[in-house]
């Protein structure tokens, strides 16, 4: 077998665990999940070797993937590294990994790559609706006996979809990526099966309904008016008279599908609501967020260059915390908790790496007139995902960011074609 047909091979293993990855929670399932978690990232490091590619710090954006990892190594070092902290590196792994790769791949492979992450998640918004309206009183009945007081109880009483998930809001981050993703991808596939696609589109969006997260609805349709005017920016120029005027069509019934989102959204979120408005609940999770930012910025003011250990929140926070305030190992702010844990230093590099992601995509985007859509997509739905994560914690959660990287890793992919 010749390096070119054992990449092709391997490649194909790869797209089968990418599937995967979705319907895998290292969290929830510690035995599969570790042993999934070792068998990606082994064929990782393997197809990275064999693929004979490893110009890996150009273009730019790799390199400043290089410099978060290299902070948060310094942070693991300097705060005296703990079994938490290199479990959680090594379940962060495979994110960085694929990075690399996604950066290196050949034009055939994005778009098996696109299908087989869109394929996946169609089915889990499937699998999501069935339980919303069939699986959840069975579960229930289940979770009672089994587990009781276990936190997954009150999803199931609220009747609040999580998929494969281990929380709604984490399922929430990851179906806002994949709905962007196909919106973009509508215009790399051909007429017959762009149907098939808007029903999948379509039936993820009624999945992120049922997950009743008020904060992934509202950054849903914040990001669906970005997409809608990035696609009038950057594509209406591109499109002769009669296609302007079917894209400003367009642009109208999807304005009118979100208003009629927006009033479904407020109907399945009418008993939530109120417990948001009252700020005397002392559950009310706006509140409590507040308690986990401010004990945040405490871990900063005490740790400011090296910060106190990755993923070192959740040991620390009780001794922090205010009294009223819950226990959480989670700040509900990327930015937040990756200052509090990895200092300014790993602040600064993972702002870097988002200023070169913002920088490469726009410049893709701008620059290179194939697939503009799709790329444009893309773009909204990293976005996404990092605006989510101003008020949640999914950047922690392979089953969600390792999508996040893989997006990263297409932009830049799609800047070496522009080089």
């Amino acid at each position: 077998m010749t390096i070119s047909k054992a990449t092709s091979f391997l490649w194909k293993i790869l797209l089968i665990l990418i599937f995967l990855r979705p319907f895998i929670s290292e969290h929830a399932f510690l035995i599969v999940g570790f042993w999934y978690i070792s068998i990606l990232s082994f064929l990782l490091i393997f197809y990275l070797i064999i693929s004979n590619d490893w110009a890996l710090l150009s273009p730019a954006l790799n390199f400043s993937a290089l410099l978060f990892i290299i902070a948060i190594l310094i942070s693991i070092i300097s705060s005296g590294s703990s079994g938490r902290s290199l479990l959680e590196l090594y379940l962060f792994m495979p994110n960085i990994l694929i990075f690399y790769i996604i950066s290196r791949i050949k034009p055939e492979q994005r778009k098996q790559l696109i299908a087989t992450i869109f394929f996946a998640a169609s089915i889990i918004s499937i699998y999501a609706i069935y339980q919303y309206f069939i699986g959840f009183r069975h579960t229930l009945d289940y979770i009672r006996q089994r587990c009781p007081n276990s936190y997954i109880e009150e999803f199931l009483s609220r009747k609040r979809a999580f998929a494969t998930f281990t929380s709604p809001n984490i399922f929430v981050s990851y179906i806002l990526m994949m709905v962007f993703l196909g919106m973009g991808f509508l215009t790399s596939i051909h007429r017959k099966e762009k149907t098939i696609y808007w029903i999948c589109i379509f039936i993820m969006a009624v999945s992120l309904l049922l997950t009743k997260s008020l904060g992934g609805i509202l950054f849903f349709l914040i990001t669906s008016i970005l997409f809608i005017l990035g696609s009038i920016f950057y594509l209406s120029p591109n499109l002769k008279t009669n296609k302007k005027i079917n894209l400003k069509r367009t642009s109208l019934i999807i304005a009118s599908l979100l208003f009629a989102f927006m009033l479904m959204a407020i109907f399945l979120l009418r008993q939530r609501i109120p417990q948001f408005i009252n700020i005397k609940e002392p559950n009310n999770s706006i509140i409590q967020r507040f308690y986990y930012w401010k004990t945040s910025l405490k871990m900063i003011k005490d740790h400011p260059l090296t910060g106190i250990g990755w993923r070192k929140f959740g040991l620390l926070y009780e001794f922090y915390k205010p009294l009223s305030a819950n226990i959480s190992h989670y700040s509900h702010n990327v930015f937040l908790q990756i200052a509090a844990e990895t200092g300014l230093l790993g602040l600064f590099s993972f702002l870097w790496l988002i200023f070169m992601f913002l920088k490469t995509g726009l410049r893709v985007i701008k620059d290179n007139k194939q697939e503009q859509a799709l790329k444009i997509g893309l773009f909204i739905a990293a976005c996404a995902f990092l605006l989510h994560n101003l008020i949640d914690l999914s950047f922690y959660f392979g089953q969600a960011s390792f999508f996040w990287w893989i997006i990263l890793g297409l932009f830049s992919n799609f800047s070496r074609d522009n080089a």
